[in-house]
């Protein structure tokens, strides 16, 4: 009963509530189109649908100059102007001067105002800061007026990038067994005959780099020291085009410095093992078969020659680091007949170089290097048929008695391997004190040691060097006529230590005077202490241009050589003048 009126009662409020519902009016619309899923569909594109965009193209818009960058040692022009963390103030302006190599390889950059004023100077492949104006920037390798002057007007806010049209040039020196070594050379353009003056190449015992020629495009010469400019000898050409950088390998003598050879080759191409790491090879060989038949004498004589040379390199770089291991070999046997005991060795050469560098500054940067130089195999003598024997001598170069001083064999080992082996290693300091466009010097400083073995050996010497004939009885002195006469050598071996150091330079006399020079300094402690009395080696060269077709030339060299070993002394100088000239009809 009591449930029953629960039910009724909640019945009766609903009743009612329904009723005033349904006396109340609808509230308005809200405002806008009832946007369905069909509309939706046929508006919006699917999810699987792939939208483009539009992306711009990464080259700079000139075809040349996209080309030349794939040649360059730097970055492309966007990568070296996004390295570059100098941030260019408001109210400033920027221009962007890039780089084809490394930026401490290229000659300065100087930047002047109206007034013909330098208002900053610095390495290339940077952005410098500037108020808006008109200036002058001026590049390039040689004397103020065969430099490069380009004109550009600052504007607040932008950026100018100085288009490249100028061309880099990189000569490598190396000996006629590829061997890098600080030669020299002298440029010339031909186009319109620009004398460039004296240029070196890079010794990497001593953590130097090769120097990048920043020129004009055109031909140009690149002749022996002292050769003349019309020479049809001792010289190579080559075509330098816009925004290249053109690597020409030179192959010299070191004594002379005479050009052997040249051309547009890396003597080192290499292959990236990782963004840091590069590796490269050369093996080469050859097979000479000769025989020869004498139908008269009823003589025939064969002769194979092998041939090996193989050159390995690896290479670090990171900054600020860089190491550079070079592995060389070269090797060539020689055999008569179908005899194997007989065989001789022609070449065997055995070079391991190291070096390692820390450039924590571009002008600034210890090294350390170390090289290892030997032979493997050993060496050995085939008499002609017109000697009977060999004679050894003594220690003190005399016939002892038949049985122990001749020996009848065919071939006698001269040399075992390891003869001799050296070793050296040095440590240094490279500083580039001073780089203005008119001056610039170079100081290394550090210390250097070497170590030589020579193993006992024999070498052949001439009939006169035999002692005391008088007292030879005849029937040995017979004999010693008809033999190949050997004189042994003992073992020893050589060690010396001592400080090093050197400082080169160039100095640019106003438009028409270069004048260069590089003083060596040496002064070994051990085993014979000569600081006081020090080794010294310099040359100077001092060029003057007088008109476009004539110059004139003036060196000096000094060496001062004083070892306590009274044959081992030196003290020579030289003086050398040289007027030379260019003319063409052209």
């Amino acid at each position: 009963m009591k449930c029953g009126g629960e039910i009724g009662t909640a019945a009766l409020c609903f009743g009612i509530f329904f009723a005033s519902s349904a006396n109340a009016e609808l509230p308005p619309e809200l405002p806008g189109d009832e946007i369905t899923q069909e509309h939706l569909n046929t508006e919006i594109p699917k999810d699987t649908v792939k939208k483009t965009v539009a992306t711009k193209p990464s080259g700079t818009g000139l075809p040349w100059l996209d080309k030349a960058v794939n040649g360059w040692d730097a970055p492309s022009l966007a990568e070296q102007m996004a390295a570059d963390e100098a941030a260019v103030p408001i109210g400033k302006g920027g221009i962007f001067i890039p780089r084809l190599t490394a930026a401490a390889n290229e000659p300065d950059v100087n930047i002047l105002d109206s007034a013909d004023r330098t208002v900053v100077s610095g390495n290339t492949g940077r952005i410098f800061s500037m108020e808006p104006g008109s200036y002058k920037v001026v590049l390039g390798s040689g004397a103020h007026n065969q430099r490069l002057f380009r004109s550009v007007t600052v504007e607040e806010g932008k950026t100018i990038t100085v288009i490249p049209d100028w061309a880099g040039l990189a000569i490598e020196t190396v000996d006629s067994m590829a061997i890098p070594f600080r030669g020299e050379y002298e440029l010339v353009c031909i186009d319109e005959f620009e004398a460039y003056g004296r240029g070196f190449g890079a010794n990497p015992e001593l953590g130097e780099v090769v120097k990048t020629w920043i020129l004009n495009p055109g031909v140009y010469k690149i002749l022996g020291v002292g050769q003349g400019y019309n020479s049809l000898i001792n010289f190579v050409t080559v075509r330098l085009l816009p925004g290249e950088l053109c690597k020409l390998l030179l192959v010299q003598d070191t004594t002379s410095f005479r050009i052997l050879g040249g051309g547009t080759v890396e003597v080192t191409p290499t292959s990236k093992i990782t963004s840091h790491w590069k590796y490269g090879a050369n093996i080469g060989g050859n097979v000479n078969f000769n025989s020869e038949v004498d139908r008269i004498s009823k003589d025939t004589t064969t002769s194979t020659l092998f041939g090996l040379l193989s050159t390995l390199w690896l290479t670090y770089q990171h900054k600020p680091y860089e190491w550079r291991t070079r592995i060389r070999l070269d090797e060539g046997f020689n055999f008569s007949g179908s005899d194997i005991s007989n065989l001789l060795t022609n070449a065997d050469d055995f070079l391991l170089n190291s070096l390692l560098i820390w450039r924590f500054l571009p002008w600034l940067g210890p090294y350390g290097s170390a090289e290892i130089r030997t032979t493997f195999l050993p060496r050995g003598y085939i008499r002609a048929e017109n000697s009977s024997y060999f004679c050894i001598l003594d220690d003190n170069s005399r016939i002892v008695n038949p049985s122990a001083s001749f020996d009848s064999s065919r071939s006698f080992g001269l040399k075992p391997s390891f003869a001799p082996l050296l070793l050296t290693t040095g440590i240094g300091v490279s500083v580039d004190a001073l780089k203005y466009s008119f001056l610039e010097t170079n100081i290394r400083a550090g210390f250097g040691g070497s170590y030589s073995h020579f193993p006992h050996q024999y070498q052949i010497v001439d009939s006169s060097a035999v002692s005391l004939w008088q007292t030879t009885p005849d029937t040995l002195r017979a004999m010693a006529r008809k033999s190949v006469i050997l004189q042994p050598k003992g073992a020893t071996s050589d060690f010396g230590f001592g400080p090093q150091a050197s400082i080169s330079g160039i100095l640019r006399i106003g438009r028409f005077i270069t004048a260069d020079g590089e003083l060596n300094v040496f002064a070994p402690v051990t085993p014979e202490q000569r600081l006081l009395r020090p080794d010294f080696d310099l040359l100077t060269n001092i060029s003057w241009r007088l008109s476009n077709w004539i110059t004139l030339d003036y060196t000096y060299t000094f060496l001062l050589k004083q070892p306590e070993k009274v044959d081992a002394r030196l003290n020579k100088s030289t003086h050398g003048v040289w007027l030379r000239f260019s003319y063409s009809s052209r």
